[in-house]
C-alpha cells in the first residue's frame, strides 16, 4: 500500500484546478470523512482515505486543492500499480474556527488531467480566548472596551452620527455599567447599559449631533462608571467639523490661484 499525507492548513491561496475529467481508474473507500465534534484547543486532527487503482495501469497522485484555500503541499508522490491500494492522509486544523465546517479537496492524478473530490466535515467548539483579543482596552474593575478613542471623524453641522461601543465584564459576578459625559454635553445621546452578565459581553449605542452654528472641532470625556463607581479611565471622544474643514480647503485653493 502506498501511502501519500497532505497537510490541510489556512493558507492564503487560490484553487487552480487543471483536470478535465473525473478520475474512473482512482476510486476511494470513503468520500466524505465527519470528525464529529472537535475541540479547537484539542489542535489538529487527521484521517487517512484508501482508494484503490481500478485501472489497467499506474496512477500517480501529483496534486491537491481545496476550494477553501486550506490544502498544503504534497509530501510525497508515488506511483499506484494497477490493483494496488494508495492512501491520502488528510490533517484539518481547527484553530481560529468555530461552529459546523465542510471542506472539500481535490486530488489530482496523472499530470493534473484527472481528479477525484473527497470531503472532511466536522463540528468545532471553540477555545476561550483571552478577553484582549477583542477588547483590548482595560479600564479596570473587569470592564473592558474595544475602544479608547470614539472618532466619529467629519460632521456636518445640524447632523447626527452613529457609533457602536462593544463592551465585556471579564468578572465572574454581574456589573451594572453607565456612562457619564464629562461637563453634561447634551450633543452625545446613548443608553446606558445597565446590568451585565458575569463574563457577558454586549453593544451600545452612541449618537452625536453637531450643533449648527459650531465650526470647531469637538472633544471630550466620556466616563465610564462600574457598579456606582467611576473609573479613573476615560473614553475619549473626538468630533471633527465638516464645515470647517471645508472652509480651510477653500481658503487654501483661493490662496493658491
Amino acid at each position: 500500500m502506498r501511502h501519500f499525507t497532505f497537510l490541510l492548513l489556512v493558507i492564503l491561496s487560490s484553487v487552480l484546478i487543471q483536470a478535465q475529467t473525473p478520475s474512473e481508474t482512482i476510486v476511494f473507500k470513503e468520500r466524505v470523512y465527519n470528525f464529529g465534534t472537535i475541540k479547537e484547543e484539542k489542535g489538529k486532527v487527521s484521517h487517512t482515505f484508501e482508494f484503490e487503482n481500478k485501472g489497467k495501469s499506474a496512477v500517480t497522485i501529483t496534486d491537491i486543492n481545496s476550494g477553501c484555500g486550506c490544502i498544503g503541499n504534497v509530501v510525497s508522490k508515488k506511483t499506484v500499480a494497477p490493483g494496488a491500494k494508495g492512501q491520502v492522509t488528510v490533517t484539518f486544523d481547527p484553530s481560529y474556527k468555530d461552529g459546523f465546517f465542510s471542506k472539500e479537496i481535490v486530488v489530482m492524478s496523472n499530470n493534473n488531467q484527472q481528479y477525484n473530490r473527497i470531503w472532511v466535515e466536522g463540528n468545532i467548539v471553540p477555545s476561550e480566548k483571552p478577553i484582549e483579543n477583542d477588547y483590548p482596552y482595560n479600564y479596570g474593575d473587569g470592564l473592558y472596551l474595544r475602544l479608547e478613542v470614539m472618532a466619529f471623524g467629519y460632521v456636518k453641522g445640524g447632523t447626527t452620527k452613529k457609533m457602536d461601543l462593544h463592551f465585556a465584564n471579564n468578572t465572574d459576578k454581574e456589573m451594572t455599567l453607565s456612562f457619564v459625559v464629562e461637563d453634561n454635553k447634551g450633543n452625545l445621546v446613548y443608553k446606558n447599559p445597565g446590568k451585565i452578565g458575569a463574563k457577558a459581553k454586549g453593544i451600545t449605542n452612541f449618537s452625536f449631533s453637531m450643533p449648527y452654528l459650531t465650526n470647531d472641532d469637538i472633544n471630550f470625556k466620556v466616563y465610564p462608571f462600574v457598579n456606582g463607581k467611576k473609573l479613573a479611565k476615560p473614553l475619549q471622544v473626538r468630533v471633527m467639523s465638516e464645515t470647517k474643514f471645508k472652509k480651510r480647503t477653500t481658503s487654501s485653493s483661493v490662496a493658491n490661484k
